[in-house]
């Protein structure tokens, strides 16, 4: 049973939260022990993008001036250091991003978010084996995100905040979604807030 206030966990026979002192009701003590709705029908489904450009290009500019300007830096004392610290530093770049970007698309093929009649079922299944299910009525707020890059790659963020959101992992963040606006109308509409 969770307190309809602030939704933290309580024992079945609480007669008020331990978090917020709100009254526990009897006809909630009476829903949490009968409750149990059968939800099998996806809603919505919902996927990030994984988008090369807006995951290589921002890395590629920070650290692609930085080379070059440690290689000009260097030319100017010695042309063959510079030269030198140029191809083998942009090597090294070229190595990581690509290792970084296949790792990222094989994390990104593996999330998903799955919207049901009363929950949201998170799912990751690649480096990090992970599942979260979140109730509805847990949800106090949906909200969507665009910084300045994600815009200009159509891509942004949603976030489900929980009752009980008191620190790190509470709630759902789903990330890089494609369309964002109108996945996060599609939310809305189905978590009805």
């Amino acid at each position: 049973m969770f307190c309809e206030k602030c939704g933290t966990k309580l024992e079945e026979s609480a007669e008020f939260c331990t978090n917020c002192g709100a009254s526990v009701s009897e006809t909630s003590k009476k829903e949490g022990a009968t409750e149990k709705v059968v939800d099998k029908e996806i809603q919505l489904h919902v996927k990030p993008t994984f988008s090369f450009g807006y995951m290589v290009l921002p890395a590629l500019l920070i650290y692609g001036i930085i080379i070059l300007v440690i290689s000009v830096i260097s030319f100017m004392a010695s042309p063959g250091v510079g030269l030198t610290i140029l191809v083998i530093g942009f090597g090294i770049l070229a190595v990581i991003l690509g290792i970084k970007t296949l790792l990222n698309k094989k994390q990104y093929d593996s999330y998903t978010y799955d919207f049901y009649k009363t929950k949201v079922v998170y799912k990751d299944s690649f480096l990090n084996v992970s599942e979260k299910e979140v109730k509805y009525k847990y949800i106090r707020e949906v909200t969507m995100r665009q910084t300045f890059i994600q815009r200009f790659f159509n891509l942004g963020n949603i976030i489900l905040f929980t009752n009980a959101e008191t620190g790190f992992g509470n709630g759902i963040n789903i990330v890089n979604v494609k369309d964002v606006q109108d996945i996060y109308k599609k939310v809305k509409a189905v978590i009805d807030i």
